[in-house]
């Protein structure tokens, strides 16, 4: 059965924070997805003939060099890594919250969805190279004694999947409630509204949820196209776009935004989680899924559907916008940005507007959330 909550006391969007093909400001974004602009290129950096989808959304101009100054730290971080540092730390900046000076460093929370297979073949290559035998099995003498030596030491940080959180964690001095999630927008979905329960029962004055993925590598394509996230590409020549980026958001109890100034982005009205059977239709799941939001038709849908998906949003708006078809679909990163964007979209509709921000992602895991504007 689908787990709902009207959320009791009021929990707000403060403070977003984005980075994503599309550019790292949420209003920009939100311009460029409304305009039905596309980041879906040929890759730059494979080659992806060997692949039913010949496309993804990569970030052109990302400098982590401007939220990360400790080159040593650069070094120990994988992509995913890079971009969380830099969407969580725009989103504090965005919420002008500053830790331990609004709120203490251990009563903010900090809950976070990462990928898998988040380094590019050629950091692992050489473990895969030389753990073979003769004749090309897995030879676990050869990995201990011959291929863990080809390898850096940091690649350990850079392969595991809490890092990037552990990263945010550690720049932004979060020591409060915090969760890994993985690895895909169902579990980013659950991050979110972790965050929303700490903060709504008094156990975080303050939380960051989020999520990073970077799916636009070789051995991220391999897992997509083993999970059948690529068959509308094989059967229709169109389908789910890989992308790369970030999002994070910065929730707060409206009682104390209001106390300490801050700017409110909407309110988050409610939310809704379901396990899909295998079995369910798809149309009429996800409308039952969305239903007890949604009294009258929201003010706007940010629509879950992508190009070639089956997916539908399961209720009708006077506004749609699809991130997906245009920045590709972040994966573990997808719920917070639908959310952010959802939330950036209510603020400018105004005061009353309702948007129905959804989460339908590959796997099983689904969510919606209703944002307010206030």
């Amino acid at each position: 059965m689908p787990e709902e909550m009207p959320v009791a006391n009021s929990v707000v969007v403060t403070g977003v924070g984005t980075v994503t093909p599309l550019g790292a400001e949420s209003g920009e974004v939100l311009r460029r997805v409304e305009a039905g602009e596309s980041a879906a290129r040929p890759p730059s950096r494979f080659d992806a003939a060997p692949f039913s989808c010949p496309v993804c959304a990569e970030i052109p101009d990302f400098d982590p060099r401007r939220f990360v100054g400790e080159s040593k730290a650069l070094r120990l971080m994988n992509a995913d890594a890079a971009l969380a540092v830099a969407a969580a730390r725009l989103a504090m900046r965005d919420a002008c919250l500053a830790v331990d000076a609004d709120y203490p460093g251990d009563e903010t929370a900090l809950y976070g969805a990462t990928g898998l297979a988040g380094v590019p073949l050629g950091d692992v290559a050489p473990l895969v190279k030389y753990s073979a035998d003769p004749n090309g099995r897995f030879d676990a003498r050869r990995f201990g004694s011959v291929a863990l030596k080809r390898v850096r030491p940091i690649l350990s940080f850079r392969i595991l999947s809490n890092m990037p959180i552990s990263f945010v964690s550690i720049f932004e001095g979060l020591r409060g409630p915090n969760a890994v999630y993985n690895p895909w927008e169902g579990q980013g979905a659950h991050a979110i509204v972790a965050g929303i329960r700490a903060v709504e029962r008094g156990e975080a004055a303050c939380a960051l949820v989020g999520g990073c993925d970077v799916k636009t590598h070789e051995l991220a394509f391999v897992a997509l196209e083993q999970q059948g996230v690529f068959r509308p590409w094989r059967s229709g020549g169109k389908g789910p776009v890989p992308g790369e980026g970030a999002a994070f958001l910065v929730l707060e109890s409206q009682r104390r935004a209001v106390a300490r100034g801050a700017r409110i982005y909407a309110r988050v009205g409610g939310y809704r989680l379901g396990t899909r059977p295998r079995d369910a239709n798809g149309s009429a799941w996800y409308s039952s899924l969305v239903a007890p939001l949604v009294s009258a038709p929201p003010a706007a849908i940010v629509s879950a559907v992508e190009d070639g998906a089956p997916a539908t949003d399961g209720t009708a708006a006077r506004t749609t916008v699809k991130p997906k078809a245009s920045v590709g679909n972040l994966f573990a990163a997808a719920a917070a940005l639908q959310v952010a964007l959802g939330a950036a979209l209510a603020r400018r509709l105004g005061p009353g507007a309702r948007v129905l921000a959804n989460c339908f992602g590959h796997g099983t895991e689904q969510a919606a959330f209703l944002l307010e504007a206030v």
